[in-house]
């Protein structure tokens, strides 16, 4: 007799994060909950309830992510641009479930209703932004929306697919607006520029090192997996591998192959794995060779690229 599958909690919340993430909130019905379960209804809605149930805690579940992840944007120099950054850049790596974050259960009041209500993150800010620049509070809190409002802008755009930005290219806009509307603030004042310092200076600085931001926790779910738990890597997700080295390192295998011709497909599958700090041993799992193989790659790929 055919042992029963077990349906867990936390199975079915990682399917339906799954299917979110595939079509959106449309795309999580009971129909296609079983059939990625494998399982009966009876199974989801005893731990849910309903459909409606297993929305909400995705929706819940999504948020978290959220959190978890702008919350990492302060963890960077400087803080408050970080935050702005990292929010821009979950909405490119998730963006249906920005989405779902975003989306108002009602209309809000106003944009600072909403802002405070769905983006979060006020009290952090306000104590980044008079660390860094001291600004008093109502100032503080006028520079904090205005960044909001950029970034939401932003992150609307790259999460619908209306533009393709590079890390880099987000980190530059962030900083000329702040300095920008620090400008406005402080018009006529004979220290202005203290609180407009140059590119790389201080706390105004552009963010030199969130190239390296995968390297936090949770910053790209395939990567999360490849990480946690390498495994051969199918030809369908290269892609996705491919828009995290466009995304965070402003560079795409079209590049690579102009300034190194000699450049083979293997040759930049080995480039994007070592660019996305993947160990020698994990590299071997990933493309299915021995860990001999991938030293021998990366040897002769360093020489192409030296020539």
């Amino acid at each position: 007799m055919a042992r029963p599958i077990t349906v867990t909690k936390e199975r079915i919340l990682s399917a339906s994060l799954d299917l979110v993430r595939s079509g959106g909130l449309p795309a999580l019905t009971a129909r296609n909950l079983c059939s990625a379960l494998g399982c009966g209804a009876s199974a989801i809605f005893s731990s849910f309830g309903s459909i409606q149930g297993v929305r909400d805690a995705v929706r819940e579940k999504a948020r978290k992510r959220y959190r978890k992840r702008v919350g990492d944007g302060f963890l960077l120099n400087p803080p408050f641009k970080g935050f702005g950054i990292a929010l821009i850049w979950f909405a490119m790596d998730e963006p249906q479930l920005y989405s779902l974050v975003m989306d108002a259960d009602t209309p809000a009041e106003s944009f600072e209703n909403y802002a405070d209500t769905y983006v979060g993150f006020k009290q952090e800010s306000l104590a980044a932004i008079t660390a860094s620049f001291g600004l008093p509070g109502h100032e503080a809190e006028m520079l904090y929306y205005q960044m909001v409002l950029v970034a939401l802008g932003l992150a609307h755009a790259c999460s619908r697919g209306g533009c393709e930005l590079s890390i880099p290219q987000v980190s530059e806009i962030l900083g000329k607006n702040v300095r920008a509307f620090l400008m406005v603030l402080r018009a006529g004042d004979d220290e202005r520029e203290k609180y407009v310092p140059g590119a790389g200076a201080g706390p105004g600085g552009d963010v030199d090192s969130y190239a390296m931001i995968q390297s936090l926790a949770g910053q790209n779910h395939l990567l999360e997996q490849l990480h946690a738990t390498p495994r051969y890597i199918q030809d369908g997700e290269w892609a996705e591998l491919e828009r995290v080295l466009r995304n965070s390192f402003n560079l795409t295998p079209e590049s690579l192959r102009e300034a190194h011709p000699d450049l083979t497909k293997g040759d930049i599958r080995a480039y994007i794995l070592s660019h996305l700090q993947f160990s020698v041993s994990e590299q071997a799992v990933l493309l299915g060779i021995s860990p001999a193989s991938v030293t021998k790659a990366r040897q002769r790929l360093k020489a192409k690229m030296q020539a």
